[in-house]
C-alpha cells in the first residue's frame, strides 16, 4: 500500500502507521493518536486493503476544500440521509446514495459500487451526512475539534460517529473524481448488529439527520421504513443469535410499518 500511496497521492505527505498489535486498542484511539502526530493541515484515515487508481488523488481531494472553505471532511461513499432506525451509513434510499468505489482483488478483476442522486448534476462534490470508513479526507481543524470518540471503542461506527458530528459544524460531502479499490465489501456480523443498536439508541447528535431542507413528516416515515428494509434483509444473511433478531426488530419500530412484516418475519427465521 505505501509503494501504491507513493506512486499516486501526487503531493508532499508523511505516512503514520500506529502499531496496535499488542495493546488492542479501537480504531478511534488508533486514528486520533496518528492525526496528534500529523504535520500537515490535511488529514487521510484509510483502510490498509485498498488501492489508489486515481493519479494525483491526493492534489484533487485538497482542490474540493481550495474551492470550499466550508467543506469539512470527503469521502467516497455516504448518504445524505441519516436514519433514526437501527443502520449503518446506508440509509436504504437510493435517492440519498452517494458512492464511487470498486471492489475486488485486483482492478481487472473488480466491480464498481456507483451511485449518485439525479439531482446533484454534474457536480463532482455532493453533500452528505454520513461516510462510510474506508477513506476519510478532512481538515486538520474539523479533526481537532470533533475528534473521534474514543468510548465507541472496537472498530464499528466510527466512521458514522465521526461524520455525523462534523456535519453539525461544517460541510461533509462525497467526491466523485476520485477512483479507490477495495479488496473487501465489510463484514455485518453479530459485533457490528450490537454496536449498531447501541449507537442508535445513544446517539450525539438527533437522529434522523439530512442534509438541505427540512423533510415532511411522510417523507421521514418513507425514508426510515426503506432503512429498516434495508438492514433487515442485509443482515438476513448474518449468522445472529435469535435474540439479538429480536432486540433488533424492536429497536426497528417494524410494528409500525405492516408493508415490511414479511420481511421481519424472513428476518426472524433467516
Amino acid at each position: 500500500m505505501a509503494r501504491n500511496i507513493e506512486a499516486t497521492i501526487g503531493v508532499e505527505y508523511e505516512l503514520i502507521a500506529v502499531d496496535n498489535s499488542t495493546e488492542g486498542r479501537g480504531i478511534c484511539a488508533v486514528y486520533n493518536e496518528g492525526a496528534s502526530r500529523a504535520r500537515y493541515p490535511f488529514l487521510c484515515f484509510v483502510h490498509e486493503d485498498v488501492e489508489f487508481l486515481s493519479q494525483d488523488w491526493g492534489a484533487r481531494a485538497l482542490a474540493h476544500f481550495s474551492h470550499d472553505e466550508g467543506l469539512a471532511l470527503i469521502g467516497l461513499a455516504g448518504s445524505r440521509y441519516k436514519a433514526a432506525t437501527p443502520s449503518g451509513w446506508h440509509s436504504g434510499d437510493e435517492e440519498d446514495l452517494c458512492i464511487n468505489v470498486l471492489h475486488g482483488a485486483s482492478s481487472a478483476h473488480a466491480s464498481a459500487a456507483f451511485a449518485k442522486p439525479a439531482d446533484s448534476g454534474s457536480t463532482p462534490c455532493v453533500p452528505v451526512v454520513a461516510l462510510d470508513g474506508v477513506w476519510l479526507f478532512a481538515r486538520r481543524s474539523a479533526w481537532a475539534a470533533t475528534r473521534f470518540d474514543e468510548r465507541l471503542g472496537g472498530f464499528h461506527f466510527y466512521d458514522v460517529d465521526f461524520s455525523l458530528r462534523v456535519a453539525q459544524q461544517g460541510k461533509v460531502a462525497v467526491v466523485f473524481d476520485i477512483e479507490l479499490l477495495h479488496f473487501s465489501l465489510g463484514s455485518f456480523a453479530e459485533a457490528w448488529a450490537r454496536q449498531a443498536l447501541a449507537y442508535a439508541a445513544a446517539a450525539p447528535v438527533a437522529l434522523p439527520f439530512s442534509c438541505g431542507a427540512a423533510l415532511n413528516p411522510g417523507r421521514v416515515r418513507r425514508k426510515e421504513a426503506a432503512a429498516a428494509r434495508y438492514w433487515l434483509r442485509l443482515l438476513r444473511r448474518a449468522q445472529l443469535p435469535w435474540a439479538l433478531r429480536v432486540r433488533w426488530l424492536r429497536a426497528a419500530g417494524i410494528l409500525r410499518y405492516p408493508t415490511l412484516w414479511r420481511v421481519a418475519l424472513k428476518f426472524l427465521l433467516r
